[in-house]
C-alpha cells in the first residue's frame, strides 16, 4: 500500500535533502558495483552523454509514488558491455539483446538499491519496467525538475553516468 508523501513542508525538505545526498548514490554504487560484481569503483568527472560516437545506451527507470521522475545509467558501448560481462560471468563481444537486457537490470539493481537508502521511498516509491534507448547523438528529453543529481563513476576502463531527476516530494 502506498503511503501519502510526508504532508509538512519541513518533512519534504528533509526528504529532499536525503534524496539529493550523492554520498547514499556513491555508496549504492559500490555496494552494486564494487562488492555484488567485483568490480572495483571510484567517482569520476568524466560525465557520459550520447555523442556522435561510440555508440550510446542510456538505461530509465521511471520513479512513481512519494518521488516523481526518473533514474538513468548512461554508458557507452564498450563500457556496457564490460558491466554486462561483469555482472553475468560470460564475455560478451557484441551489442545485443543481452547488453540490453543487462544494463536494464544492472539499472534497475541500482535504482532499487538507492531507493531502500531512503526509508520514505522504500515501500512508497514504484519503479518501472527498464527502458533502454540506444544510439548516437540523441537527447533524453525530461519535464523540468525540481532536483537533478548527474554523478559519474569508474570501472575498469569504462566511464558510466548516473542521472536521478524528478519532482520535489
Amino acid at each position: 500500500m502506498l503511503q501519502a508523501a510526508p504532508s509538512s513542508s519541513a518533512s519534504a525538505g528533509t526528504l529532499l535533502a536525503t534524496i539529493i545526498d550523492t554520498a547514499l548514490l556513491d555508496q549504492t554504487v559500490e555496494e552494486v558495483i564494487g562488492l555484488m560484481m567485483g568490480v572495483p569503483v571510484s567517482l569520476s568527472e568524466d560525465l557520459v552523454t550520447p555523442s556522435d560516437t561510440p555508440i550510446t545506451l542510456t538505461a530509465v527507470i521511471g520513479l512513481a509514488g512519494a518521488l516523481s521522475g526518473a533514474f538513468n545509467v548512461v554508458i557507452n558501448e564498450a563500457g556496457a558491455k564490460q558491466v554486462t560481462s561483469s555482472m553475468m560471468g560470460i564475455e560478451i563481444t557484441a551489442l545485443d539483446e543481452t547488453v540490453y537486457d543487462g544494463m536494464g537490470e544492472i539499472t534497475n539493481i541500482l535504482a532499487g538499491a538507492w531507493k531502500k537508502k531512503i526509508p520514505e521511498l522504500s515501500a512508497a516509491c514504484l519503479l518501472s519496467v527498464p527502458t533502454v534507448v540506444t544510439g548516437t547523438n540523441y537527447g533524453v528529453h525530461r519535464k523540468t525538475s525540481t532536483f537533478r543529481i548527474s554523478r559519474s563513476y569508474r570501472f575498469n576502463d569504462s566511464v558510466f553516468t548516473i542521472n536521478l531527476y524528478g519532482e520535489q516530494p
